[in-house]
């Protein structure tokens, strides 16, 4: 379902997050929506009421979809916690962030066409006085 590249890095990208709140919707950015491409894209949703899922990140780091309307909803799950979450339409992208105790993530989702993708900067530790581990991971979540 996901195709994805994961890079091992060596420092901790997502420092900035270390003193942030559990989660927030950082930005909002996408072009205009045509209206033709909008009911192509509800009439190819409909024919999949139950399209939803989750997959992994990294660790205890995911990210879970469900289909609404002509877009999606897309939220950020760290240790099974839902810490963000974003509705997707048309050719826009949300960048969803959060940090727990053992786990952190920023995430850009897009919905690019007939495509959901993602854009992934994560970390998580076994322990909280262990250090962090952290990844980066792009690709396709779905595609209809």
């Amino acid at each position: 379902m996901a195709n994805h590249e994961m890079i091992e890095l060596d420092y901790d990208p997502l420092e900035f997050l270390d003193g942030e709140k559990l989660a927030t919707v950082v930005s909002s950015e996408g072009g205009a929506e045509v209206a033709t491409a909008d009911e192509q894209m509800a009439s190819t949703l409909e024919l999949h009421e139950a399209l939803a899922g989750c997959f992994s990140i990294v660790g205890p780091i995911a990210i879970c979809y469900t289909k609404v309307g002509a877009g999606f909803k897309v939220c950020l799950k760290l240790a099974g916690l839902e810490v963000a979450c974003a509705n997707i339409g048309l050719n826009k992208c949300q960048t969803l962030q959060g940090n727990i105790l053992l786990a952190k993530a920023s995430i850009k989702v897009c919905l690019q066409g007939t495509c959901l993708k993602y854009e992934a900067n994560a970390c998580y530790r076994t322990t909280p006085f262990s250090s962090w581990k952290c990844v980066s991971k792009s690709g396709t979540i779905i595609c209809v």
